[in-house]
């Protein structure tokens, strides 16, 4: 006899997992040793920005000059909360924020060297300590798990921040 279509998937249950709780909790306790690893750069060299801040920096770079719009869309954000941690860069001079064309509500942003600077500055540090964690981690060992964690990103089907597609690189941990 069949299932109803509506009917609910059999509840999980982690003894009949195959392993999904194991790695799930393998993940998240590696992502955070890799989050805190940028944490304390940032807190070491940031003078103070947040991590949210940092990312909407390192995404900048990737985009170049980008309309404020496209930039909270890509971090997924609200305009308006973009525009608050803009506003707390640009005074500390790291974005520059300028009108183009005749459009005069269509803000364009851009990394200064200064904000560039930052990023790789908070990007060497944290390559430095990852390389230093992960050396006891043998080079066959760390190029399986990054095979295995790139296909869960692509099993996943765009879901995360690589929706677009594009692999993640730089400061996302």
């Amino acid at each position: 006899m069949m299932a109803p279509p509506d009917a609910p998937e059999k509840p999980f249950s982690p003894d009949a997992g195959g392993g999904v709780v194991e790695l799930v909790e393998a993940v998240g306790s590696a992502q955070s040793v890799l989050r805190s690893i940028n944490e304390r750069a940032l807190g070491d060299l940031g003078g103070g920005i947040t991590a949210t801040q940092l990312r909407l920096l390192d995404q900048l770079q990737r985009l170049g000059e980008s309309r404020l719009v496209d930039l909270a869309d890509a971090l997924s954000i609200a305009p308006s909360t973009a525009t608050r941690l803009c506003d707390t860069l640009a005074e500390r001079h790291l974005i520059v924020r300028h009108r183009r064309g005749r459009d005069r509500r269509e803000l364009q942003i851009r990394l200064t060297d200064e904000g560039l600077g930052l990023l790789e500055a908070v990007r060497t540090r944290s390559m430095h300590e990852w390389t230093r964690v992960l050396a006891s981690i043998s080079e066959e060992d760390r190029r399986h798990a990054a095979r295995v964690l790139a296909d869960i990103s692509s099993a996943a089907g765009g879901v995360g921040d690589a929706s677009d597609g594009e692999p993640v690189h730089g400061l996302t941990a």
